[in-house]
């Protein structure tokens, strides 16, 4: 199998998660309130960024391939352990789990990618496109998951859904473990001091480049802001009355059209450009939110927050893309986890706070300031053309 064929399953695999459409749902029934809920996450958020450099350093002194190995195998323990809980403090070591698994991964896997496209180019479609055709078989996959979620849920119980989602989680586990090496440096022995220069050489390259530190600003909100409206679309549908069997239809219908949208990103580049791309999907995403704010409950009302999806899941191959092609290869792994680090540390600060306004006002008040939020980012992380 070659090994971009292993990256389209890997996404596939990896997205076999038959809990999306009732995971909120799941924690609101073991007695959890918006604000633990949001808590849950925004710990797992703080976990995530202790950890998040350290694992990108991990990666780049001592294998990319052994990083992502160790991951798929901690995500996979992770949905054992959600299958088992039923409490608060029970959620959040699941939860920790899954973020231990995802530092692994998160940053490393498309420094991987981008490695693997750039030495094997010749035989090989481009970063963009490959990372367009991974973001497609995920939604793919998610629709087919959502599609039974809902199902599974009804007959088998919410514990049994992350259970059975385990299974493709260990599946892709073993995928991993035969994935090829790639070129680069790597370190036999731990070498603190040698990780610490790395770290803060890492750092400055950020910081001294204009265009680098403003888009990784500029997916850090979008994804907290994204991070945080999908916890509410689940009990939006509910305030619009609609049964939990429907919940995976609705979740597979929108993952399927956001599949195809995603498919053709690369296209979209293409045609408009990297920089534009990024900044129009960057202004269209505050429109849907602030309608949301104003309380409008409906099924067009659900179709607006898989719009927001669907925007995030254009933008996100290609501002990534850019980020990566603003990087230097030795160090695009760590850079890569800073970036993730950037974006747990976004989701510290607007999780808690969506949970404290949901509970005490509503989750149209919540929606509304998420609108500003991004209204915000894609002012004063405008991306400019010219690159310092």
């Amino acid at each position: 199998m070659k090994q971009s064929t292993k990256f389209y399953l890997t996404s596939f695999l990896k997205n076999q998660t038959y809990f999306t459409p009732i995971l909120i749902l799941f924690l609101q029934l073991n007695h959890l309130n918006y604000q633990q809920i949001f808590w849950i996450f925004t710990i797992g958020s703080i976990f995530s960024l202790i950890i998040e450099i350290p694992t990108g350093i991990f990666a780049d002194l001592y294998g990319k391939r052994k990083s992502i190995i160790i991951s798929k195998f901690g995500i996979f323990v992770s949905y054992v352990l959600f299958g088992l809980s039923n409490n608060f403090w029970m959620f959040l070591l699941s939860q920790i789990i899954f973020e231990l698994g995802n530092s692994f991964r998160t940053g490393t896997e498309t420094a991987y990618a981008f490695d693997y496209l750039k030495q094997n180019s010749k035989t090989n479609p481009t970063y963009t496109e490959v990372k367009g055709k991974q973001k497609f078989w995920a939604r793919v996959s998610e629709s087919l998951a959502a599609l039974f979620g809902g199902f599974l849920a009804k007959i088998l119980g919410f514990n049994w859904v992350f259970l059975i989602a385990a299974i493709p989680a260990f599946f892709n586990f073993l995928l991993a473990i035969s994935w090829e090496e790639i070129k680069e440096r790597k370190s036999k022995k731990i070498k603190i001091n040698e990780s610490w220069m790395h770290a803060k050489n890492s750092m400055c390259e950020l910081c001294k480049k204009s265009n680098l530190f403003k888009i990784t600003m500029n997916i850090m909100l979008f994804a907290a802001v994204i991070a945080a409206l999908q916890k509410f679309i689940q009990p939006y549908m509910v305030d619009a009355n609609l049964p939990i069997e429907l919940f995976g239809i609705i979740y597979s219908v929108a993952l399927g059209i956001t599949a195809i949208v995603v498919r053709y990103s690369h296209i979209i580049e293409k045609k408009f450009g990297t920089i534009n791309t990024i900044n129009t999907m960057s202004f269209l995403g505050i429109v849907p939110l602030i309608i949301l704010g104003f309380g409008q409950v409906s099924l067009i009302g659900v179709a607006l927050f898989f719009l927001v999806i669907i925007i995030e899941n254009i933008r996100s191959p290609i501002a990534n893309n850019e980020f990566h092609n603003l990087v230097k290869s030795k160090q695009r792994a760590t850079l890569g986890s800073i970036m993730e680090l950037f974006k747990s540390l976004g989701k510290i600060l607007i999780l808690p706070i969506m949970g404290y306004f949901a509970d005490t006002f509503s989750i149209y008040t919540a929606i509304l300031i998420l609108g500003g939020i991004l209204t915000v980012n894609s002012v004063f992380f405008y991306i400019n053309k010219t690159r310092q």
